[in-house]
């Protein structure tokens, strides 16, 4: 991995999960010369390399772990950049959605030297999602209590007014949430991505380039409860329109236990294109029922 192809891995709506090595490969500590090694026949022994310990862990974890971005280098000029003088484990939180000012850091160092699967796990679904991150089909489980969502055209060239101006509003309602300690996390999905799920919110979209619309998921282990914030302000006879306004006094309902789940309404069921037989007996199913009864 060149710089370019770290700035380039990095620069990513979700974060960035890199692994620095100084070493692929050390000497193996285990190996012992060999019993009769002869250094006049055989040669002068030296201990085999195995592949980096920690390496092998990398691999076995982001092998297993496809809902994040994983990339490993020993390239010096990385090395330099990430200020590694040995194996570290580095994540970086996506550019598009940090902020500075509310406190986000760009990266965070895994703080030990040994990886576990269920340590490096945990640490990143602790550590990988900014003040206001990516809800998405890939990030959504990191969110593990109420998350509420905020569904817009999250296209950063050409809506990028739009996208801003939905940041700004849901990180200060997010950083005065996190400095009242109050169990609330604050997201923003991308309406194309996430249409599928919207009526599980109880929310529609007619225009998918200008809605800006929000939800409250609660729960985790896929025993959720939806909120609907078009059913919250229709019951308060207002406008469901996205403004800071709007998004904290959803906030606030859901923390006052004001609101009501959405109930999604039960499919109906597949019409049958079949007519019944003209000689179809309902109670005898059918030509014949009553001699086959007689038998």
């Amino acid at each position: 991995m060149s710089l370019a192809d770290f700035d380039d891995f990095t620069d990513n709506e979700d974060a960035s999960v890199i692994a620095a090595f100084t070493d692929k490969e050390i000497v193996d500590p285990k190996a012992v010369k060999p019993e009769g090694w002869d250094d006049d026949e055989d040669g002068e022994w030296s201990a085999p390399t195995i592949e980096h310990p920690v390496l092998e862990t990398f691999k076995s974890i982001s092998g297993s772990s496809y809902d994040y971005r994983f990339a490993f280098t020993s390239a010096p000029e990385v090395l330099e950049k990430l200020k590694c003088k040995k194996a570290g484990l580095f994540l970086y939180r996506s550019p598009k959605f940090l902020s500075k000012k509310d406190g986000d850091r760009p990266r965070e160092r895994f703080p030990s030297d040994t990886l576990t699967e269920s340590a490096v796990k945990n640490w990143l679904s602790a550590k990988a999602q900014p003040l206001v991150g990516l809800f998405s089909s890939s990030t959504k489980e990191r969110y593990k209590g109420a998350v509420l969502v905020v569904f817009l055209n999250l296209d950063f060239e050409k809506n990028g007014q739009s996208v801003e101006y939905v940041l700004k509003r849901a990180r200060k309602a997010a950083a005065a949430l996190k400095k009242e300690g109050k169990p609330l996390a604050i997201a923003v999905a991308r309406l194309s991505d996430m249409n599928y799920e919207l009526a599980d919110y109880g929310l529609t979209s007619t225009k998918p380039t200008a809605d800006i619309l929000m939800g409250l998921r609660v729960g985790s282990d896929y025993n959720f409860k939806y909120y609907s914030s078009a059913t919250y302000f229709d019951e308060k006879g207002t406008s469901a329109a996205f403004s800071g306004k709007t998004l904290s006094a959803f906030a606030d309902a859901y923390l006052a236990g004001e609101l009501t789940p959405y109930v999604k309404p039960d499919e109906p069921p597949p019409a049958d294109d079949e007519e019944p037989p003209a000689d179809y007996d309902a109670e005898g199913e059918g030509e014949g029922a009553e001699d086959k009864e007689e038998m």
